[in-house]
């Protein structure tokens, strides 16, 4: 009995240990996956799309830190951008880097500039996070060195984000459970705009879709999952 209540025990003390830094990251497991996000005017009239792929996936123990290439094309099918960013499972916790929320097509004209970006983490929780959970706030500064024109400088400030829902959402690359998070989105370049945002996220896939609206709550766009390839 003693023997059986010692193993019981360790058991126990792995299985929290396990349920302590298991990490459901919101973002495709699998190296080489392809995804495709493509934005929409407020009419449902295509604006452009960002492809993405995951490059690479380094597992430290329980710490994975995944590297995501996106591609950014025009209404026409275009290519305008390029860009990378991270996202971490740490401790259990996901987050991304915040160079996620770039818009390729407004720097599109900056490329071949000196560009320095400063990037906050933008933490997503689990599914089964309560309603009304607030979240932390996430910021992006984006430094471009223009030469003689001077210094170009963008700021994205997403505030007041809070877990509305947990729904099931349908798009073209499928049914997703997803987790739905509300925000305010303050960005400034050359003039300052105040707007909100809703988003939903479905593990092991990431962003299934994304509603932008002005100050006054008139949508003005929205984004969703439209492909999805290993």
């Amino acid at each position: 009995m003693k023997l059986f209540k010692i193993i019981l025990v360790t058991l126990l003390a792995t299985n929290l240990g396990n349920a302590q830094t298991e990490c459901n990251p919101y973002l495709p497991v699998d190296k080489g996956t392809t995804w495709e996000i493509t934005n929409y005017t407020a009419k449902g009239k295509v604006t452009g799309k960002v492809v993405y792929e995951l490059t690479d996936k380094v597992e430290n123990g329980d710490d994975i830190t995944f590297t995501v290439k996106t591609v950014t094309y025009d209404k026409k099918g275009k290519e305008i951008f390029t860009n990378t960013f991270e996202a971490k499972c740490v401790d259990g916790k996901f987050d991304f880097d915040m160079a996620f929320k770039m818009d390729g097509g407004a720097l599109k004209a900056y490329e071949d500039m000196d560009v320095q970006v400063d990037a906050s983490k933008f933490d997503i929780p689990d599914l089964d996070s309560t309603p009304g959970t607030q979240l932390e706030d996430g910021s992006l500064t984006v430094n471009i060195d223009t030469g003689s024109i001077g210094l170009f400088k963008m700021t994205i400030l997403v505030t007041d984000r809070i877990v509305e829902a947990r729904k099931s959402l349908t798009t073209p690359a499928g049914t997703f459970d997803c987790i739905v998070l509300s925000q305010k989105v303050n960005t400034k370049m050359m003039i300052k705009i105040q707007g909100a945002s809703k988003e939903w996220y479905a593990e092991n896939i990431g962003m299934v879709r994304t509603e932008s609206y002005n100050k006054k709550g008139k949508l003005m766009g929205y984004s969703e999952l439209t492909k999805l390839s290993n």
